[in-house]
Formats: structure tokens, sequence, C-alpha cells
């Protein structure tokens, strides 16, 4: 008989229910029972899982719920079929380690739990257990009370079932969310001695891909959660009489009211009238143990709350927000400008003919903000215009436009007064795009890979997946018009960033006027060749791969491998060619072309990338957007998916089909890729049907007219 159960219960979870069983099937260890729980999903995993344990060799118990019970129900249902000395829960977007069972079972010996760590996601998980950098601490309850409680879950806990069965300890399915603290504190009082392990990672949570929806515990809004987290912690309470314990539970208590009603919030006011009337009881229930927490005006709004004065409760919470603006002020520290912007921004302060540009964040001169400026500055060089850079001495701009520094009194002062905000990028939420103001988002390419609402997964450093498609939203919600290039960014902007069609103007992007207009145009070609330092007659190639995560090593320190085989191309190609390095600037850093100074030249910092295309023969990408501006010019692209076989699952979270839709040959062998560029005239004849069905589908739309129509947009607004 195996010692071990492990319960997976799942509500919808298809998306990531197969990685969850996954992690289960690649156990060294195979010697413990399963049992899966479908808690009425709708969607296909009920079907997924079906299909993951067919071909398992293991008898696992599936149980099908008709309807959605709540995750508390089906975790019951599980514990009734538990014939095992130990059992642990798995959440169905989470994932176990390896050797995580093995070594679970080596270290229970007998005990009454097992408590093991529960990490962060990551892509890059350890192979074996490291002895030198994991902890096992051997602990009494009567010791260390609340260790079973640090995470707010019993996933990743080894539970004994004879004391469950013993005392009937279930959860509570009175409770929404937060089911897990009390089922813990029933069974930590039958606890004696149990082994914890620190320091390094077996479990690995998980995240929840959608903010508005779902009934897990991990980063859902707020406003929804909170109500069931003061339910819980009263529920709770009851179940304990043990001072460090209730100490702890209410520690968290009140940690949990003071972030999420800061006074810094977007969404302060909303929480505070729908959330009035729970907020109000725990505060009660609290009493002088919150009250006595805390600075004066702090204290303040709590007491109102204790006495349900909820008006002056909200007045307090205004002031102390008013106060930290002030008190940064005062102090006159780097805050000082923002501050001074939030207490004094007003909508009278707008000026109908003032316009403010930035690009990429203030990294550069560049992209369509840069082509509507240059022709409303042509047209109508009597408005007032204001560029943002995050160091403005850098960045040469033509005409009378003023330069200001991101950060400084001038940049609030700019985004204060401005009539029209106009970037391609997402701008900070802390700018207050007032009634009266119109932000115009140029966006900066057509999308090939999911964006924002449309991604499954976000793994960036310092933010969720739930927490990154809020921001998305409430940024994309600021937006009064946004461009698009064709009809397929346009259908896919509906759904990756919540627009609608009356807000989207399908007019192309500004920074391909210049490849429409002056593809022809010898003149200025031979021009931009002559400031590159070019030869003439050469032919031009650029290179302009898509990042890669695993590039990544450590903040400063990237890997750096240039795939295109440099070495082999100059030998292959000859004098005839140039190619033009267009890498991220990380990477750009670490480019080494010595000994390659007349084949190859590193463009990857030059500001405007479409001055790059009109120069270019032809180009080389993987898995980049650049295909689509350039596609334009019906030049031949070579796709180099070195990598291929590694980002197949990535490529399904392409919004076109890969491997069918490029206008041009995916290669994958750097000899065969310079074999192919000696006659790139034969390529594009070869491509030639491709090349147009790419052209009509993508970039037929592109006239050369998107700055003009935005330009004069923006001008007869002004009256």
């Amino acid at each position: 008989m195996n010692e071990l159960t492990i319960i997976i219960t799942y509500y919808n979870k298809e998306d990531y229910i197969l990685d969850c069983i996954g992690s289960i099937k690649n156990q060294r260890n195979q010697n413990f029972d399963l049992i899966i729980v479908n808690d009425g999903s709708t969607d296909s995993s009920n079907r997924l899982v079906n299909e993951a344990i067919n071909n398992y060799d293991k008898n696992v118990n599936h149980i099908n719920l008709d309807r959605n019970y709540g995750h508390a129900y089906a975790r019951n249902i599980a514990l009734e079929n538990v014939e095992t000395k130990y059992f642990m829960f798995l959440d169905a977007d989470d994932q176990l380690a390896s050797y995580s069972v093995e070594y679970y079972l080596s270290k229970i010996n007998g005990l009454d739990g097992l408590i093991g760590p529960i990490n962060k996601f990551s892509l890059k998980k350890p192979q074996y257990v490291n002895k030198d950098k994991i902890r096992i601490d051997y602990l009494t309850k009567g010791n260390n009370p609340n260790s079973f409680l640090r995470k707010n879950t019993v996933c990743n806990i080894l539970f004994k079932t004879s004391i469950v069965k013993a005392h009937n300890i279930r959860f509570n399915e009175d409770l929404k969310i937060y089911i897990d603290t009390s089922f813990t504190l029933e069974y930590i009082k039958y606890v004696e001695r149990f082994v914890r392990l620190r320091n390094f990672p077996f479990y690995f949570r998980g995240e929840i891909y959608d903010p508005f929806e779902g009934n897990t515990l991990s980063d859902q809004d707020f406003i929804f959660t909170f109500e069931d987290y003061v339910n819980s912690y009263l529920d709770s309470i009851k179940r304990t009489d043990n001072k460090d314990i209730l100490n702890f539970l209410s520690q968290k208590m009140k940690l949990e009211i003071k972030k999420g009603f800061d006074p810094s919030l977007r969404d302060i006011n909303i929480r505070y009238s729908v959330l009035e009337k729970p907020l109000i009881n725990i505060v009660k229930t609290l009493k002088w143990n919150i009250i006595k927490d805390g600075k004066i005006l702090y204290k303040l709004e709590l007491l109102f709350l204790s006495m349900d004065d909820i008006e002056n409760a909200k007045y307090i919470n205004n002031i102390r927000s008013v106060s930290r603006h002030v008190k940064n002020i005062v102090q006159n520290n780097k805050m000082k400008n923002r501050s001074k912007y939030q207490l004094l921004d007003k909508e009278e302060a707008v000026n109908t003919e003032t316009i403010v540009f930035e690009s990429f964040g203030g990294k550069n001169y560049s992209d369509s903000p840069k082509y509507i400026y240059e022709y409303m500055q042509k047209h109508y060089p009597k408005l007032n215009y204001i560029w943002v850079f995050k160091n403005p001495n850098q960045n040469v701009i033509t005409g009378n436009a003023v330069k200001v520094k991101k950060g400084s009194k001038e940049y609030y002062d700019a985004y204060s007064k401005a009539k029209f905000w106009v970037t391609n990028a997402r701008l900070p939420l802390y700018l207050n795009k007032k009634d009266n103001q119109i932000y115009i988002q140029t966006w900066h390419g057509t999308p090939l890979k999911r964006l924002a609402n449309d991604m499954k997964i976000v793994r960036m450093p310092g933010t969720t997946t739930p927490k990154y498609k809020k921001n998305f939203y409430a940024e994309t919600s600021r937006w009064d018009y946004l461009i698009s290039p064709n009809r397929y960014s346009t259908n896919i902007f509906k759904t990756a960033f919540w627009m609608d069609e009356n807000r989207t103007l399908e007019i192309g992007y500004p920074r391909n006027d210049i490849l429409v207009n002056r593809s022809n145009d010898q003149e200025y070609i031979e021009k931009l060749k002559k400031e590159l330092n070019i030869p003439k007659g050469k032919k031009i190639i650029m290179y302009a791969p898509t990042w890669r995560d695993d590039e990544f090593v450590k903040k400063g320190k990237y890997l750096f491998d240039l795939k295109i085989n440099l070495e082999n191309l100059q030998k292959e190609l000859g004098d005839e060619f140039v190619i033009l390095l267009r890498m991220h600037y990380l990477i750009s850093n670490a480019l080494d072309l010595s000994g390659y100074e007349d084949f190859a030249i590193d463009v990857s910092n030059y500001n405007d990338i479409s001055e790059l295309y009109l120069i270019s023969d032809a180009l080389i990408t993987d898995y980049s957007s650049v295909m689509f501006d350039f596609g334009i010019l019906k030049r031949p692209q070579y796709f180099f998916a070195y990598d291929i076989e590694k980002y197949d699952k990535g490529l399904r979270g392409f919004y076109m089909d890969y491997m069918n839709d490029l206008p041009g040959e995916i290669i994958t062998d750097e000899f065969k890729l310079a074999e192919e560029l000696k006659d790139i005239d034969k390529h594009k004849e070869k491509y030639k049907d491709k090349i147009e069905r790419f052209y009509d589908k993508f970039c037929s739309i592109e006239k050369g007219q998107s700055s003009k129509i935005i330009g004069d947009f923006i001008y007869d607004k002004t009256k």
C-alpha cells in the first residue's frame, strides 16, 4: 500500500491542467495514490485530464461532479476517498518538482506533518535537491504553532490521514476563497511533532490567468476577495485559543486592511464604497488591537470606522494621501515633482493647442510619433509641441518643439497642459488623463505574439499575470484612439486591448509612410547609406532577431552567441554584401565585430528602423514582428528560426500560422542560410506568390498618408 495520496481539484483549468498532471507523472517516485476532482468544469479540462491519465500507468481516481460546488466541497469529496497514511493537495495551476515525492517520503518518518516551501513559478527548475542549500527543521507545535499558517494555503503540506479522519476535519463550505486556514487550525490542534523544509524549491505556484474571473486564491481583485478574507478570519479565530496563533492571524488581517485601503490606490474610493460593511465589521472586531497601530491620521481613520462614520473615515483617508504629497514637497525628495502634479493638476490647465509626444518611454526620437510630429511641424508650425526624453541632450529633433526630461517638473507640466498625448507605448498610470484631454496611442507594431489580455501567462519581473492585465486594462481604458495598421490587427486589438472599433483608427502606421513614399527614392536611399558609411554598390542584408528570455543570465549579464555565423557568411557572400545587425540593446552591448568591420555594422542603437528597412535589400529575422513592416517593400525575407523546436510550444501563442503564412522560407541551418542569401533575386522570384499574399493581408492598407490623417485630425480638434 502507498503512503501518500496527492489530491488535485480543478474547475475550468484547460490552459495549465496538463502541466500540473505532467509534473505528477514526472515524479521519480511513483509510490502514491492520485485523486483528481473535476468541480463541474464547463471547458475542455475534463477531456484533457482523461487523455492525460489514459496512458498513465496508475489507477487514478477521477471524480466528476455534476456542477461547480466550490473547491471546499471538491476537497471534502476527495478526503472521503483517501486511504493512505498521508495526503497532500496540489492546485491545478501549480507544479511539483520531479524529486518532491521521493524527498517528502524520505523525511516524514511517521511524524504528524511535513511543510514544504512554495516558490514562484520558474522555467528553470532544479533537477535534484542541493544538500548544501536545503534546511530541515524538526519542530513541535508548542514552539512553532504558526509554521502551518505562513503561506495561507494547505498546498505542499503532508497531512496525516488518521488525524483528519479521527476528528472529522473538513473544509468550511460556507467560505468561497480563503478556505484553508480554518482547516489547518483544526488540524494543528492534534499535531505534536512535524518537519519543515526550507531554502529549496519543491512546489511551484502558478498563477490565475484571468483577473476578472475564477475562484482561486491567487491575486484576485481585492474588491472581490476582501469580504471572504474577513469571513475567513472571523471563522478562524473561533477555532483556536492559542495566543501566538491569534496574534499571528490578527497581524495578517491588520496588514490586509492597511494595504487594501492605502490612500494611494487608484480605486480607493470604489473600495470604500463597495466594501464599507465588511470593513466596518472587521475594524469593530479588532477594536483597539488595530486602532493602536500606525500614525495619528491612520488611527483617526480607524476610529471613525469603528464609530460607523464612513464619510469622515474617507475624508481622513484623502487627507493621508494629500499629506504624503505635501511631505514629498517639503522634504524636497525625488518624488516632489510628481506630488506637485498630483495635487495641482486640473482640467483648467489644459491648453487646446499643446501636443506632447513620447516614443518608447522617452528612449529616443522615433517611430510613429516622430512622423506625426514632423508632418504637423511642417503644416501647422504655430502649435505648441513638446517632446519627452530620458536624456533630452542626446536627442536631436527638427522644428521648434520643446524637449523635456522625463520625471522633471516640465515633464509633469507637459502632461498636465497638453490637450493631446501622442505615444507609441504605455504611459505611467500616475499620469492623470483628464476628460478634456485626448490620448492617441499609435502602438509600435503589427502583433505576432499574443498581447496583454490575450496572454495566458506573463513572466516578467515584479508582476504577476493578473496584476499585469489589470494595469494594462487601466491603461487602454484611457486611450481615446488607437492606430491600427490592418484589419488583422484591429481584430486582435479588440480582445488584447479591450478596444472597440469606434476608438480604433485603421489607417496604417505613420512610421510606415516613408516605406510607401520613398521606397523608390534612390537619391534619399543613397544619402542614408552614405550616413551609415556603407560603400556604394554593396547589397545590404539586415539581421533583426527577436529577444529571447533565456539570453538573460542575471542583472547586467547576458548570453551572447551570434547564430548567423558571421565568419561563414563573410566567406560565402564575399565583398558584395554588408550585414546590418539590429539586436536587442542589451545584447548589442556585448557585440564584438573585430575582424568584420567592413562586413558587419551594428545598427542596434540607430533610432529609425524604417530608414534601415529602406536601404536593405533583404531581411533575416525569426519570430519578430519586423516582418510586417518590411513586407510593405515586397523584398525577400529569410526566417532563420534555428531554435524552432524549442519554440514550438511558443508558436501556439502566435496570432498567425507561423509555419504557413510567412513570405519566405524557414531556415534552421546557418550554412543553408548563407547559401540562400547568395541569390536574393532568385529567392524573391521563388516566393513571389507568398510575398504578395502576405502584402495583401498585412500591408495593403498602407498608402503613405497616415501621418497626414492623424496630423490633420489633431489640428481639427484644436479648433
